[in-house]
């Protein structure tokens, strides 16, 4: 266990470097492009991404998952489950091509169709590469893993800004993506190369048990994935590519911290829920404890985030996106509560009950589609809103009807990772709020505009309220701290 541990802490290190140097980039690479394209540009990008996040559900056939999950896996049959990797992204990007036309008519959007057929390219690549990127996750190699995401996203970013600058508009994106995906597969193929290299072989006996975990997985990820992004598929109907455009860039936005922070845990901890899974007690404490990390760090930004909604907007995308300003307050409260239910996945599938999964994903989807179109007869607020009186719906059943089951954890035992940290993050913002309010009357009072200026107000809130979440957190749990930083 001591060697797991040291690999764990190391994966951490380099999944938390390579997290937050992506996120730099990726932010600059938004905010740079929202002030050189249009919300539209943005919207048919959103509606592009939905049908190529779907796709690579069906290229990957949950196979990934399931090299990590069985622990004793052949030559022989990863040489099987490599070319039928190879094979099912050549099937995808067939049926992307000859579908793209259908889907540019259903949306009414004639570019709709040549965006398609360029990044569905990417399957090719995404084939010849995935199984090496599972492989290194799976022995915990995260130091390489980070140093070559981070060559991809930087390799994109290049040719998003070029391209913008270009004049190339929408398709200032689609590059910018199928950049991303050229470079880490080839990278990805060039390093795999070294510790396994395919046999011409293929057996499907060999693979059915891997196929069959994979089939469970890709039912419950197609679900779980329709339910995440139905909000998206309604609104580029209902609503038209501008309002998308506005709602899908404040939700990227949005989502950004839980993508960069639960992933240097839950990257981490799936290889390691993984090898202990027969040890109930062991895995209850370490998916515990993995709630209770991202609930400390993720509760505070998604408050803050939604106290300074107003001067984010401005500061990131300018005065032509004001009115996703609401749009970020909302969605902010209902990241933060989705923050803590993500790290479910990677239980489920340490355990191998994809079956439960997939069946809680397919009671979710027979009604969260009426939610949301709902939501939308009220426009991308009411669609928003109704995603948050969802998730707080959702809180207890989650925990009754999955987590209670794979790890048997009591409500009170699940609940108490996230009560601190929310009572924490709620008194930080709280307090600041008010040292504000006082110290912008004095400014006033003198006839300075000090506290007007959206970076001041940004640096004021995250420095005070970050320093106030700290000392109460320091005050009341200093191990947690330690163990985080």
């Amino acid at each position: 266990m001591n060697t797991i541990k040291q690999k764990a802490i190391s994966g951490i290190k380099w999944t938390s470097l390579s997290s937050v140097v992506i996120a730099l980039i990726q932010i600059a690479q938004v905010s740079i492009l929202a002030r050189l394209l249009s919300p539209s540009d943005f919207g048919l990008m959103a509606i592009v991404m939905v049908v190529i996040g779907f796709s690579r559900i069906f290229s990957d056939m949950g196979i990934s998952n399931a090299i990590i999950h069985k622990q004793n896996t052949t030559h022989r049959q990863l040489s099987s489950l490599y070319w039928l990797n190879i094979a099912s992204g050549l099937t995808v990007f067939f049926i992307i091509t000859t579908c793209s036309p259908l889907i540019a008519l259903f949306y009414k959007e004639p570019k709709l169709t040549e965006l398609l057929i360029i990044l569905a390219t990417s399957f090719i690549m995404l084939g010849i590469g995935n199984q090496y990127r599972v492989l290194f996750q799976k022995e915990l190699q995260f130091n390489l893993m980070a140093k070559i995401e981070i060559a991809s996203a930087f390799g994109a970013f290049s040719i998003a800004i070029l391209s913008a600058l270009k004049g190339l508009g929408v398709y200032t994106l689609a590059y910018a993506s199928l950049t991303n995906t050229i470079i880490s597969s080839s990278l990805f193929l060039f390093f795999g190369l070294r510790v396994h290299k395919p046999s011409l072989v293929f057996n499907y006996n060999e693979i059915k048990d891997y196929i069959g975990f994979g089939l469970y997985q890709m039912g419950d990820s197609t679900l779980n994935y329709f339910n995440a992004e139905f909000d998206v598929i309604l609104i580029g109907r209902l609503l038209g590519p501008e309002s998308l455009g506005i709602y899908s860039i404040v939700k990227q936005l949005v989502m950004r911290p839980a993508q960069i922070i639960n992933p240097i845990i839950t990257r981490v901890t799936f290889p390691i829920m993984a090898k202990v899974q027969d040890d109930d007690e062991q895995l209850k404490k370490i998916y515990l404890k993995t709630i209770h990390y991202l609930a400390s760090v993720n509760f505070p930004i998604y408050i803050t985030m939604a106290i300074l909604s107003d001067p984010i907007v401005m500061i990131m995308f300018g005065q032509t996106w004001r009115e996703g300003i609401p749009i970020l307050q909302i969605l902010s409260i209902y990241a933060m509560l989705r923050s803590t239910g993500n790290p479910i996945g990677t239980l489920v599938m340490a355990k191998g009950r994809m079956r439960l999964s997939f069946y809680w994903n397919l009671s979710l989807f027979l009604f969260i589609p009426l939610v949301v179109w709902y939501g939308s007869r009220f426009g991308i607020t009411g669609v928003a809103s109704s995603l948050l009186l969802l998730q707080a719906f959702l809180i207890i059943p989650i925990w009754f009807f999955i987590v209670r089951r794979l790890c048997y954890s009591g409500f009170l035992e699940y609940y108490k990772q996230m009560l601190t940290p929310l009572l924490f993050s709620v008194l930080s913002a709280f307090s600041c709020t008010l040292i504000y309010l006082e110290l912008n009357q004095v400014f006033m009072e003198i006839k300075s505009d000090l506290f007007d200026m959206p970076l001041i107000q940004i640096l004021f809130v995250v420095l005070l309220g970050g320093l106030i979440y700290i000392t109460l957190s320091k005050l009341s749990n200093n191990s947690t701290i330690k163990k985080l930083k």
